[in-house]
């Protein structure tokens, strides 16, 4: 039983230290993806401009059933005869 989880636990160790030698590698060869020097401006300037337009969504699925709460808090407010 030993022997056998040994074993498991030797191919495990060399599993994970032959997927570090291939990272290592490939980040060692160089860049893998090149981006130009914008990228970043780009895609914050286009998730801004997302999250504006999605702000206005947020407001009514929050603002329109809070509405319809304090309508009906209110109501029952007025005495009933």
């Amino acid at each position: 039983m030993f022997s056998q989880m040994k074993t498991r636990a030797i191919a495990v160790v060399t599993a994970v230290v032959g997927l570090f030698g291939v990272v290592a590698s490939a980040f060692a060869s160089g860049p893998l993806i090149n981006l130009p020097s914008t990228a970043v401006a780009d895609l914050t300037g286009n998730a801004s401009q997302i999250l504006s337009d999605v702000w206005v969504l947020v407001a009514l699925a929050i603002g329109i059933p809070l509405g319809f709460y304090l309508i009906r808090k209110v109501i029952a407010l007025i005495p009933k005869h």
